[in-house]
């Protein structure tokens, strides 16, 4: 073993940092939920309800603007904020574990020790899923190389998620359209009721879909990148183009990308990420594994 970050990521301090991180993702989707309710299901109903019972159109188009205020101006500075406090959290992980120091013209503060235990004792799911952060595989070899492969992994992971993610927000807008299609043709609906009764409903629940499928394919571009550019950080190290102090500076550079994608992607809803991760984990390792093997070759 020529490195301790497969031993120490799992040491209390870590996993409490991990235990707060966790518990504001949650809380930041607890959020985008409301967002959800608010913006997409709740025009939804209006939009029924006025259909149905003209003399609510005034109380609905009331509703509409309270939401709209609300959205701007509560809910989504409230699930921004807490989507940064998660990436400075997850960046006091990194930079403890992977011995990097702190940027603070990066990711600006630490989050206060008392946040973080706040937070940490919220969680509600315990510490077994939240074990074994990092591949197995990383403890083979040296730090400098180590850390290259775990920032790497980190923007595989959160790009294949998302792309995945992505392809599942794309099918549902078009399942949804031929379903609504299909319904209004099998119901028989004048082309005046299918608008009003069909699609005026419904269209904020596919807009919603496609809006969130186009966030997540440009943050899924910006991961690919920024993968690639710790690609060449590797290719580079195994070339010898990159001793120790150069893999580490380099990192601690690379490091402020992956911070910046952390805090300002769009959150993915937590049912999905539940569902993808096992397979998605085990396809990690094995990644993983073959870095470490390709360093072997190498050598």
């Amino acid at each position: 073993m020529q490195n301790q970050i497969t031993i120490r990521q799992d040491d209390p301090h870590f996993l409490k940092l991990l235990r707060a991180r966790s518990e504001t993702y949650r809380e930041a989707n607890h959020w985008q939920i409301a967002q959800f309710v608010m913006t997409v299901i709740a025009p939804l109903v209006g939009a029924l309800t006025a259909v149905l019972s003209p003399d609510a159109r005034p109380y609905v188009a009331a509703v509409a603007l309270v939401i709209a205020m609300l959205d701007s101006s509560l809910i989504d500075r409230i699930q921004k904020q807490k989507l940064k406090t998660a990436a400075r959290i997850a960046e006091q992980f990194d930079c403890e574990l992977l011995k990097m120091a702190w940027n603070p013209y990066a990711a600006g503060m630490k989050v206060e020790p008392e946040t973080i235990e706040e937070a940490a004792q919220r969680w509600p799911n315990g510490d077994e899923k939240l074990k074994g952060w990092y591949p197995p595989a990383v403890a083979q070899v040296p730090i400098h190389l180590a850390r290259i492969i775990c920032q790497r992994t980190n923007l595989w992971y959160d790009g294949t998620l998302r792309e995945k993610y992505s392809l599942i927000l794309l099918w549902s807008a078009i399942a949804i359209a031929i379903l609504l299609f299909f319904g209004g043709f099998a119901a028989r609906l004048s082309l005046v009721d299918f608008v009003a009764v069909v699609m005026a409903p419904a269209t904020p629940v596919v807009n919603w879909a496609l809006r969130e499928f186009f966030r997540q394919r440009d943050a899924v571009d910006a991961l690919k990148l920024a993968r690639a550019e710790a690609e060449g950080l590797w290719a580079a190290a195994l070339d010898g183009g990159c001793d120790p102090a150069e893999c580490t500076r380099r990192s601690r550079e690379f490091q402020n990308t992956i911070f910046a994608r952390r805090a300002n992607n769009p959150l993915i809803f937590p049912k999905i990420y539940d569902l993808l991760r096992p397979s998605l984990e085990a396809q990690m390792n094995r990644g993983a594994d073959a870095y470490v093997n390709e360093l072997k070759d190498a050598d």
